[in-house]
């Protein structure tokens, strides 16, 4: 057991969103969300401490572009700060772009204005939003907010 008390976290790697509250990362979680992506203990309990918001399962259509990117995917977990985007699309570490989010719920998509991509892996990567306009984040809380109420 890795022995790591956490509060209302949302830990994601892998593929697998996992939200612990008041309790223990278990060293089986561990190994089979982050150690089988080349990551360490260290690494994972850093990434965890580092989470700047709890993160909501979602699965949303993306689009982003920026550079020499440009590309689609499913965000899988959403938050204030960023999510995590699953897709065919290769993408580098530290890459910024611009994304375009789409909700059912939406007419028009939640634009992110910029956002750098702080992890990848084959398949997916993490964006954390970097810009973001005073009526889109107000788009996104309530976005956020009707995922927490599974609305």
């Amino acid at each position: 057991m890795l022995g790591l008390m956490m509060s209302d976290m949302t830990i994601s790697y892998g593929g697998s969103s996992y939200c612990q509250k008041a309790s223990v990362f278990s060293q089986d979680m561990a190994q089979k969300n982050g150690l089988r992506h080349g990551l360490t203990r260290s690494q994972i309990v850093r990434d965890m401490q580092e989470r700047k918001a709890p993160r909501l399962k979602a699965k949303l259509r993306i689009f982003f572009s920026g550079g020499e990117v440009e590309g689609e995917g499913t965000v899988m977990d959403l938050s204030r700060c960023g999510c995590r985007v699953e897709c065919e699309s290769e993408i580098i570490k530290d890459t910024v772009v611009a994304a375009w989010i789409y909700s059912a719920d939406y007419d028009w998509p939640l634009k992110i204005e910029r956002a750098v991509a702080r992890w990848v892996s084959p398949k997916a990567f993490g964006l954390e939003f970097l810009e973001i306009l005073p009526a889109q984040k107000e788009r996104l809380r309530l976005v956020l907010h009707e995922k927490k109420l599974g609305i």
